[in-house]
């Protein structure tokens, strides 16, 4: 017999909250999930609207479509911790650097600015804090290209995951991937992944730097898959 990870009671309520903020900014569908940042097994994991499983071929396409594992999406500002944790890991920067993030970038025809502008020198901590695109756009080109293609590849986000489940996406990712495509991912547009990929980055980014594979078995007590290092443990602690 196999034992499944999702808990009846995190399911429960994660479908709830996820058709509350669907009803509320009168949403046509949401995605979410619950992840042991220790192992990678899925506690819950909801895309809505969802179906009768008895009567699935009664309920539109749009229904039976899984935006949670198969969906990719430019899911923006949540990579700069990914940004962040690169250039720390790999010593471009450390949290006493800042950049200068006083006017938007201007790259041919594409111009990079921040939502809510702070107009000046920004430390690095205060690039997450005040969620800076031009921050965060400086910050990868001094990690560069080769080296962030290479942490976002330890992260996941380059990749199909394994997940048992055969409604699966395949991320989107630039190519050629020149400069502005450098800085533009930095802040989460222009590559697509799935919101498991992201739930297993994030995973890596805290725990203490291991990338595990997503999971929907329940493992033994103890057990932890195994992983691959993204950061080290200093930079994810």
């Amino acid at each position: 017999a196999i034992s499944l990870s999702i808990d009846l009671k995190v399911q429960h309520a994660l479908r709830d909250e996820l058709g509350a903020a669907m009803a509320k900014f009168s949403a046509v569908g949401a995605a979410g999930l619950v992840m042991n940042a220790n192992t990678g097994e899925v506690l819950g994991l909801a895309s809505l609207p969802d179906f009768d499983p008895n009567h699935p071929g009664a309920s539109p396409v749009t229904s039976r479509f899984n935006r949670t594992s198969l969906g990719v999406y430019e899911l923006g500002s949540v990579f700069k911790v990914f940004t962040l944790a690169m250039a720390l890991d790999s010593g471009t920067t450390n949290l006493s650097g800042s950049y200068d993030a006083s006017k938007p970038i201007r790259v041919s025809r594409f111009t990079i600015r921040d939502d809510h502008p702070k107009k000046r020198r920004l430390s690095v901590p205060e690039i997450l804090i005040y969620s800076s695109n031009i921050g965060a756009a400086k910050m990868a080109l001094d990690v560069g290209g080769k080296t962030q293609r290479a942490y976002l590849g330890r992260f996941g986000m380059l990749r199909r995951p394994a997940l048992e489940l055969p409604e699966v996406g395949a991320p989107l990712s630039p190519s050629p991937w020149r400069d502005i495509n450098t800085m533009t991912v930095a802040f989460g547009h222009g590559l697509a992944v799935s919101p498991v990929q992201l739930t297993s980055g994030f995973a890596a980014a805290v725990n203490g730097g291991l990338l595990l594979p997503a999971t929907l078995i329940r493992h033994q007590p103890g057990q932890r898959g195994l992983g691959v290092r993204a950061i080290g443990e200093r930079t994810s602690g």
